[in-house]
């Protein structure tokens, strides 16, 4: 997993060289739709704006056919890190949906703000949109980078 500024994004364009066209797609769309898909040639973004639900309600999830690139616009939320050995899964795999959720301990915890970015690999089980203390406000576009399989 990877967690940085927003404002840092070039320096991962070697590992992930596709970023950017997601990143631009995210920047192109001025009135969104909450859940509606913007495809680019590489993936495709979607957004999503709300509250934070309490830690206890939140799953951990993978993903095996795309890279979660997540963008935090406006607000906070918490994003909780977990490797999937350590995990027990709850929900399989789901091709479509293209997810998979466990449940385990919240060792690896951070608050995401405004204009940090997180990237989740598949090998990463991540748990988002939470909140420790008191409810957050949050917007955020989700960027999907399609994994290349050889």
């Amino acid at each position: 997993m990877i967690i940085d500024a927003l404002s840092m994004i070039d320096k991962y364009k070697e590992l992930l060289p596709n970023i950017h066209d997601g990143i631009e797609k995210m920047e192109s769309v001025k009135d969104w739709k909450p859940g509606e898909k913007y495809i680019f040639e590489s993936g495709y973004v979607f957004f999503q704006e709300g509250t934070t639900k309490p830690l206890e309600e939140a799953q951990f999830e993978a993903h095996r056919n795309y890279v979660d690139v997540q963008v935090v616009l406006k607000g906070n939320e918490y994003l909780a890190w977990s490797e999937l050995t350590d995990l027990t899964e709850i929900i399989p795999y789901n091709t479509e949906k293209d997810v998979q959720k466990f449940v385990g301990e919240n060792a690896h915890m951070m608050k995401i703000s405004e204009g940090m970015v997180y990237i989740c690999f598949p090998w990463d089980a991540h748990k988002a949109v939470f909140h420790i203390d008191q409810p957050l406000q949050f917007t955020k576009g989700v960027i999907k980078l399609k994994i290349n399989k050889k």
